[in-house]
């Protein structure tokens, strides 16, 4: 069977689940390679044919030099760090498969939501951020690292950050960090030493903004609680206490957007930015960012997102 889309997901991806409801509507032929499945399949990339073809359940899929598109739902970083050492063969099982994901951009004629080394870059959040504010978003004071003293430099209450997404294992447990404010003078070496942080100027009295850009289409949803903008990390807050609605952000914070993702080589970024006495200050952009929970009657991302993959102009 030869494949036009393929999505490199997991087998927990809700959006992704979304997608191939849509593709598969559409009778779109599209394989779903998932990373906890990699044993169960047999892979083959052909280097000289630019090929890949997929063994699963007994079932030949061929992905070739003309496949019209792929979803790489991965990030690049590997995550999911385990409480407990690794044995060998697990350990080389990860990094080699990691290899193997990245081998998919030979296939430099589909269109990509979005490219492995794109999506390298622009999870990289100290490059993101520089983007950004080169090309004028607003983006906070920040300071990456472990030294206590220079955070002294931050004269009000600053929030604090992992450098990338941590998702740690303590026994039976899945354990995963919000972002903490703090004042500076309680940064100090004993507690910020053994591991490099992002600290930025906490934005007071804003509006968390979420900005899907999918293609050449934009929206963006703002986040609150009975109508106010939520102080702390939002994602602490109940969720059947968060409104999400629709707005229209200024044309030049549009043009921003589309320039950084257009700087960063992204068909798609979820960007999140602070509405704070009248400005705009720009926080992050993910490449592989959740957009499921955002879905309604209105807002078909996932539609959106099977339009662009199936080469439909949104």
């Amino acid at each position: 069977m030869i494949i036009d889309v393929l999505l490199v997901s997991s087998i927990y991806d809700f959006s992704t689940d979304l997608v191939v409801q849509e593709l598969e509507k559409r009778e779109v032929s599209y394989f779903r390679l998932n990373k906890e499945e990699f044993e169960n399949y047999r892979l083959t990339i052909d280097i000289q044919e630019k090929a890949l073809e997929i063994i699963a359940n007994d079932v030949v899929y061929e992905v070739t030099s003309s496949v019209k598109s792929i979803y790489f739902r991965q990030p690049i970083f590997l995550r999911n760090t385990p409480s407990i050492g690794l044995a060998i063969c697990e350990q080389l099982s990860r990094s080699q498969w990691m290899g193997f994901l990245r081998s998919l951009v030979i296939f430099d004629k589909a269109r990509w939501i979005n490219r492995p080394e794109a999506t390298y870059l622009a999870e990289t959040k100290a490059y993101q951020l520089v983007v950004a504010n080169d090309i004028g978003l607003k983006i906070p004071k920040t300071l990456i690292g472990n030294n206590a003293n220079k955070f002294q430099s931050f004269e009000n209450r600053v929030i604090i950050k992992s450098l990338d997404t941590i998702l740690l294992r303590e026994a039976d447990e899945c354990l995963f960090t919000y972002s903490t404010i703090k004042n500076s003078d309680e940064l100090n070496d004993e507690n910020v030493s053994t591991a490099p942080l992002t600290v930025q100027d906490y934005v007071t009295s804003k509006i968390d903004i979420r900005v899907t850009i999918i293609g050449n289409k934009l929206i963006a949803v703002k986040i609150t609680s009975g109508g106010k903008g939520i102080e702390e990390d939002w994602r602490t807050t109940d969720r059947s206490q968060i409104e999400y609605t629709e707005i229209q952000l200024p044309t030049d914070i549009v043009d921003k957007c589309f320039e950084l993702l257009g700087r960063l080589n992204l068909n798609f970024g979820a960007i999140d930015l602070l509405l704070s006495n009248d400005e705009y200050t720009f926080i992050e952009v993910n490449p592989t960012g959740e957009w499921g929970w955002l879905v309604n009657a209105q807002r078909r991302f996932d539609i959106d997102i099977a339009n662009w993959l199936d080469g439909r102009e949104l």
